[in-house]
């Protein structure tokens, strides 16, 4: 195929281009994974506890970036609703922890363990709380900070030791980590106060009756069933991160349009005169169109495919170097940027086009 010798004849440059264009996909391709692991990890608490309603203060929308404080007291009232099976306070707080020499910042849980609700979704490694000395942390955080089970962690005049690691706690900025609800308010310095309550309804019971009910009940609370607050998470998240990796991708798209477009060009420059000669020998009218398509395309193809060769190693050493980086990959997402990798090919090869229909056949006779 004729567009392969053009290719062939600057092996250099189309090497360079195509290691240019994997560079671009293999951004795409590691923002998109950004995404889906911190998507993952910040919602993932909220989407594995088990429970139909999520109680909180009055303004407030979700754990993430909502503040929430709620009496106590509130607790009595809610096990007395009739049709509600269990209740579980939970207290988040931003706290600054002492490790070693260096601190820390991490989003303590604080929770009842008797009730084997509201704690870490999964443990990958030791086991749960049992009391307050007691702290389970997130694997990132474990990892970034060279943590193991039976470590010490100081927050405040209070020494916790690690008894477990969690997975589904990390947050990219910050992570999770758990204590007992007793610990939380000593950490605090009172405890007539939580964030939130996880409402578990017996079954058959109508969850909006119960809501009815606790509004009803008590004062000043805005109550969300389990699907309504993983959304309104999931939006929360999105509002934080999805500006920036939507402009960096974006970004890369405009660059990597922009090579494809430049080398397309220079190669119509260089064959100018090959192209005249199709032109006059009368071959059809997209055939010479369809060369520059068909460059672009195999530019593209080849970039892709080194890319998805790089991708995987490159991902498993910024894991490495930065544990608290959680990316997760799918099929489908590969499928979407590789796409949106062709399209841009199709794309970059319009301007080159332009340039061919200006090339006329009379060329071949002018010296």
């Amino acid at each position: 195929m004729y567009e392969f010798n053009i290719l062939t004849e600057h092996r250099v440059r189309y090497i360079l281009t195509s290691l240019g264009i994997a560079l671009c996909a293999l951004l795409m391709l590691f923002l998109v994974s950004i995404y889906k692991g911190v998507s993952y990890g910040s919602v993932e608490y909220v989407r594995e506890i088990d429970a139909d309603l999520w109680v909180l203060q009055e303004h407030a929308t979700n754990i993430l970036r909502s503040t929430s404080l709620m009496p106590a007291t509130y607790r009595n009232d809610i096990e007395g609703i009739q049709g509600v099976k269990s209740v579980s306070p939970v207290f988040f707080i931003l706290a600054s922890v002492r490790i070693g020499e260096k601190d820390a910042t991490l989003y303590l849980t604080g929770y009842d363990p008797e009730t084997g609700k509201s704690g870490p979704p999964s443990l990958i490694k030791g086991r749960n709380i049992l009391s307050n000395n007691e702290i389970v942390i997130d694997k990132a955080f474990a990892a970034k900070n060279r943590i193991g089970i039976g470590d010490k962690i100081s927050v405040r005049k209070d020494t916790l030791t690690v008894t477990g690691i969690s997975t589904g706690t990390n947050m990219f900025v910050i992570q999770y980590a758990f204590i007992t609800l007793n610990e939380a308010h000593r950490i605090i310095g009172f405890s007539n106060v939580v964030s939130c309550y996880q409402v578990k309804v017996l079954p058959g019971v109508n969850t909006e009756i119960i809501k009815k009910n606790l509004y009803r009940e008590l004062k000043n609370i805005v109550v969300f069933n389990k699907a309504s607050f993983i959304e309104n998470n999931i939006r929360e998240m999105e509002s934080g991160i999805i500006p920036l990796l939507f402009i960096v991708t974006l970004i890369s798209a405009i660059v990597l349009t922009a090579i494809l477009s430049l080398i397309l060009s220079i190669s119509i420059l260089e064959k100018r005169k090959d192209f005249a000669i199709m032109k006059a020998l009368g071959s059809p009218a997209g055939f010479v169109p369809g060369i520059i398509i068909r460059m672009s395309l195999i530019f593209s193809l080849t970039g892709l495919i080194l890319a998805l060769v790089l991708f995987f190693p490159m991902t498993s050493i910024v894991e490495r170097i930065s544990p608290e980086v959680s990316a997760k990959t799918s099929v489908l997402q590969i499928l979407a940027v590789s796409t949106g990798v062709i399209i841009i090919s199709l794309i970059s090869s319009i301007m080159p086009n332009r340039r061919i229909r200006k090339i006329y056949p009379l060329e071949v006779f002018i010296q």
